[in-house]
């Protein structure tokens, strides 16, 4: 599959995106849509550069979940409403951590159930916006876009926990779990990591999110992993390329153990936001049938972009 270059300059904030092949998750930060109209050249001082929606267009994304996107009630739900006309595409939008703000799904399949969940207490502002999309030939696919505490490891597995207890049915999760998964690094990177963290005034990095997705038996699509694209760091000591600019991992596809539909071996890649974002975009393709299948049945693709600095 070609690799699609996307090239985005956004502030340093949320952002994420998923692509058809599922082509699924993409989620962007707070204030982005202020920049939709604005080419990335007009960002830097250059010309002749693309917008948000030709982007987003290039990518031919089936299914975007949006983090800290901006939709105005008082304003037709613009801006994130003015992208889902542009793109030929329904939306969802549940308003999270401040007005104004909060996660959306945006679909070219119709949306047929979706639902806005707080994931904790009345003390957490932060939900998980489920939605069931029918997706031709396949038939309803359950995606769940959600961003975990970005500082407290407790928070954020009081999060996962009300997530499991909340979700029915079979689903992918997508979104910034903010929490690193040690089987990436080896103990020396580890180290590293922590020091540098304790250097730069960044919580410890923890794990003990991604270890109890694990013990849940959810999928982590990085283990159907491709070619690397060389201009992605990638680390000593560390066998998966960075999401992020601490070049740790902290970007998340999953399914479900009972999701019936399977990641596609070797299509997981990072793709290089070009420096035009802090974070990368994370894709993986899905199929709806065993691999020996793979030309008899209609393809899908999940492609997610997360970015994570508060």
């Amino acid at each position: 599959m070609k690799k699609t270059k996307v090239c985005i300059n956004l502030p340093e904030n949320e952002i994420a995106l998923a692509a058809h092949q599922l082509r699924s998750p993409v989620c962007f930060p707070p204030g982005m849509f202020s920049y939709m109209n604005t080419t990335v050249g007009d960002l830097q001082g250059q010309t002749n550069s693309r917008s948000i929606e030709d982007i987003l267009r290039e990518v031919k994304a089936d299914v975007i979940a949006l983090q800290d996107v901006k939709a105005e009630e008082e304003n037709n739900m613009r801006p994130l409403s003015d992208l889902a006309k542009a793109l030929g595409m329904e939306f969802v939008f549940g308003e999270s951590w401040a007005p104004q703000y909060g996660n959306a799904i945006l679909s070219r399949w119709p949306i047929k159930r979706w639902r806005v969940q707080k994931i904790c207490d009345d003390h957490d502002f932060r939900n998980v916006l489920r939605a069931t999309i029918a997706v031709p030939f396949i038939g309803e696919v359950n995606f769940h876009c959600t961003q975990l505490d970005h500082l407290d490891e407790r928070w954020r597995m009081k999060q996962i926990n009300a997530i499991f207890q909340s979700s029915i049915g079979p689903h992918i999760l997508a979104g910034g779990l903010n929490s690193l998964d040690d089987s990436d690094y080896s103990s020396q990177r580890w180290d590293n990591i922590v020091k540098y963290y304790e250097e730069i005034g960044k919580p410890t990095p923890r794990n003990e999110v991604t270890r109890l997705l694990k013990a849940k038996g959810y999928i982590d699509a990085k283990d159907f992993a491709g070619e690397c694209e060389p201009i992605v760091m990638l680390a000593k000591g560390q066998n998966v390329q960075g999401t992020c600019k601490y070049g740790t991992r902290v970007d998340y596809i999953m399914a479900s153990p009972d999701f019936p539909y399977k990641f596609v071996p070797k299509t997981y890649s990072i793709v290089s936001s070009k420096g035009t974002s802090d974070h990368h975009m994370v894709r993986v393709d899905m199929i709806n049938g065993p691999e020996d299948r793979r030309e008899k049945v209609q393809k899908r693709n999940i492609t997610r972009r997360t970015s994570f600095n508060r």
